[in-house]
């Protein structure tokens, strides 16, 4: 079955596509590489990872994404999208409401082959670019979860997935036996990347869902700003660490 698309142009002449959005005209940002060392936090084997290790692990992690997007990202408008989806044997289906206590915005299952949308996601982010003034279509909106989980089935059948290729945690089993196990917040952080690079966004849809998530706790602008400033406090030392102290010389004559 092949998706056709129908135009209303009346219905899009107000709207902006994603990549004309500029999320900085408004609300605080963060680099990339600080959002994607808060998403890694989450992992269980967070404590696992020395800090010295994380910059290199989140920089191989956008590189996957960077290499995948080049890879398969050529004309990836919605309707081509579903099509190419649909083609690599994977449904499309929408659900009202996510999980209860759950953040899911949708979800890639691998057997059988399907992504999963919430809708109350889309109309979550529908309201966040309106009272922006910078509506968005729903189009563009679907497209960006679609593009997001699209990379997760891309993992499993046409590149391999992010935490299996990446260097791994290590834990102690018992005694000096030791485990390396996958850390699969990576592929989070491979597929924001992912998604950024296919659909030429000027920010990262890992910013977005923390704006998302800290709007809908009841945070101000100002409030996020500080949150935000407290991030880059924390953060900071892992990427540029400070230099350790020069060796003073004796300049005394013996």
């Amino acid at each position: 079955m092949k998706v056709t698309e129908t135009k209303r142009h009346s219905d899009r002449m107000n709207e902006n596509r994603l990549h004309q959005v500029s999320l900085s005209v408004i609300w605080p940002t963060l680099p990339f590489t600080y959002l994607a060392y808060l998403e890694l936090e989450q992992d269980e084997l967070f404590s696992k990872i020395p800090d010295e290790k994380i910059p290199q692990l989140i920089q191989l992690a956008m590189e996957h994404g960077e290499k995948a997007a080049k890879k398969f990202a050529k004309n990836l408008e919605l309707t081509f999208l579903i099509n190419t989806l649909l083609k690599q044997g994977v449904r499309v289906r929408f659900f009202q409401h996510q999980p209860a206590n759950s953040w899911i915005r949708a979800q890639y299952i691998r057997k059988p082959p399907s992504i999963e949308i919430y809708r109350s996601s889309l109309s979550q982010m529908e309201t966040f670019f309106r009272e922006m003034k910078q509506p968005v279509g729903e189009k563009d909106l679907i497209q960006l979860h679609l593009v997001h989980e699209w990379f997760h089935h891309l993992e499993e059948t046409k590149i391999q997935r992010t935490d299996l290729i990446l260097p791994r945690a290590k834990q102690k089993i018992w005694g000096p036996f030791v485990s390396h196990k996958p850390i699969r917040r990576l592929r989070e952080i491979a597929a924001h990347t992912f998604t950024e690079q296919v659909l030429k966004l000027t920010w990262s849809p890992l910013l977005l869902d923390h704006l998302l998530l800290l709007k809908d706790q009841g945070k101000s602008r100002l409030q996020i700003r500080e949150y935000f400033q407290s991030v880059r406090q924390r953060v900071e030392p892992i990427f540029h660490p400070p230099a350790p102290p020069s060796e003073e010389l004796d300049q005394s004559t013996h």
